[in-house]
């Protein structure tokens, strides 16, 4: 959970405020499309947080409103902040497909079969690719974050395309010669 970790501390590094208007954040910025984040994994996280010292609160009325509480970094909040941001740096984490559970049993189906599962695979990856476009062009001037990780994930899915026509050619190619995609 340190990546979410990660994100509720720089939003706060930024701006102090509630666990609702973090989590409306990230749900309003399209911050879920780019990293994998929750609203309750927000709340649950930033208690986890505060318990531990990372974050201060401090309990607020506006008007008639219910009171809210406004969580800001303390000392040690910055410290493990740093502590993260290294850490990610040195280390982005392996990356793991569960699809990949799919291409390893694609030779326990029926070549047709296969093919247009293969077929289905890369249609998942253009629509993808489609609906990040429509995202990218829907932002006039995006942050800085925003902007180099959706030209990331721009990249991957070009390559996970171009992957996917390169295995529907080796499928083909080995289900002509019997016992080879076994």
């Amino acid at each position: 959970m340190s990546a979410v970790n990660l994100v509720i501390l720089g939003l706060l590094k930024k701006n102090p405020a509630s666990a609702y208007e973090l989590a409306l954040h990230v749900e309003q910025s399209r911050i879920r499309k780019i990293i994998k984040i929750g609203s309750p994994t927000i709340y649950q996280n930033i208690k986890k947080m505060a318990s531990r010292g990372y974050l201060s609160t401090t309990k607020v009325r506006e008007g008639e409103m219910p009171e809210k509480t406004i969580y800001r970094l303390t000392e040690s909040g910055e410290a493990y902040f740093l502590e993260l941001m290294h850490k990610f740096s040195a280390n982005p984490g392996r990356m793991f497909f569960p699809f990949n559970s799919f291409i390893k049993n694609l030779t326990l189906v029926d070549q047709e079969t296969g093919l247009q599962m293969l077929r289905d695979l890369k249609l998942f990856f253009y629509e993808t690719r489609e609906d990040l476009n429509n995202d990218i062009s829907a932002i006039d001037s995006p942050p800085f974050a925003v902007e180099v990780i959706m030209r990331q994930y721009q990249i991957m899915l070009k390559g996970m395309i171009e992957w996917v026509d390169e295995v529907i050619e080796l499928y083909r190619e080995r289900a002509e010669r019997p016992g080879s995609l076994e």
